[in-house]
């Protein structure tokens, strides 16, 4: 048996494992390692993409449909047509809910920040550090850069979660807004009493409101929440984390409000005591 082979088998004549044996284990699982987190790291890039090519779609959309109710608006004033009683309660909430998704769509395209990557900040560090010990740099540099993907992936996940919930709502707006306006031209040909008119909006908007909530969670809802034992639980690519831990972000957004400055003075202290030690 040749010495390559030996230090490959990584067991001695006693059957114990050899220090060359780890590390080439140590190195495969965390060559592994690293081609998953890279993985599920372009997954998570990819669902915000996608999310943001829906918000932009649905802008336009709104933004050509409001363009041309006031086109039409403004035509039909300048003529005999009496358009008032299609002005009602109905056809009016529909216009604020579609304005209301209209900001949302572009609050969702605006709200991506993907975090991911190393800058040159931290390549200064890693070559400095292999400098002094080359060979215990590449397992510390590797180790750290599969714990920042770990941070990266977390950090987008409740991005995606955020942006989710924008796109779901705004979602929900423009369907309901349609609905209105159906139901507000039918009120508009129908012409009924008040009482029945204030009625039928309050049950219209019960109803709408139920659905919306229904579709809200379930469009959330995973088809399992069974465990295998000795598996990974997984990321949620599509919607992020659950929507309790979203709504706890997007809280935690508004009260912290953490700027880009501070993360980066935080992470260039960090780098300069890694420098240093």
């Amino acid at each position: 048996m040749s010495g390559r082979e030996v230090t490959d088998g990584s067991t001695d004549p006693d059957g114990s494992e050899t220090a060359s044996g780890e590390t080439d284990l140590d190195r495969e699982t965390i060559e592994l390692a690293r081609e998953e987190l890279r993985t599920t790291f372009e997954y998570q890039v990819a669902r915000i993409q996608e999310i943001d090519e829906k918000a932009i779609e649905i802008l336009k959309a709104n933004l050509l449909l409001i363009g041309l109710v006031v086109t039409g608006g403004s035509i039909v004033v300048q003529t005999e047509l009496d358009v008032v009683p299609f002005v009602n309660l109905f056809t009016v909430i529909s216009a604020l809910l579609l304005l209301v998704s209209t900001g949302l769509a572009g609050v969702t395209y605006t709200a991506s920040n993907l975090r991911g990557g190393i800058d040159g900040d931290a390549v200064d560090v890693a070559l400095a550090t292999a400098r002094a010990d080359p060979a215990a740099d590449g397992d510390r540099f590797e180790v750290r850069l599969l714990r920042s993907y770990g941070e990266w992936i977390e950090y987008n996940a409740r991005v995606t979660a955020v942006n989710d919930m924008f796109a779901t709502v705004t979602v929900l707006m423009v369907i309901a807004a349609f609905v209105y306006v159906v139901a507000g031209i039918g009120i508009g040909v129908l012409s009924p009493s008040m009482s029945v008119s204030v009625a039928a909006f309050l049950v219209l908007s019960i109803v709408l409101t139920w659905l919306g909530g229904f579709a809200y969670y379930m469009d959330h809802l995973g088809a399992s929440d069974e465990h295998w034992e000795g598996t990974f639980d997984g990321v949620r690519i599509s919607k992020g984390v659950t929507r309790k831990r979203g709504l706890s972000t997007l809280r935690a957004m508004r009260s912290e409000g953490t700027t880009d400055e501070m993360e980066e003075e935080r992470d260039d202290a960090a780098s300069i005591r890694n420098a240093n030690s």
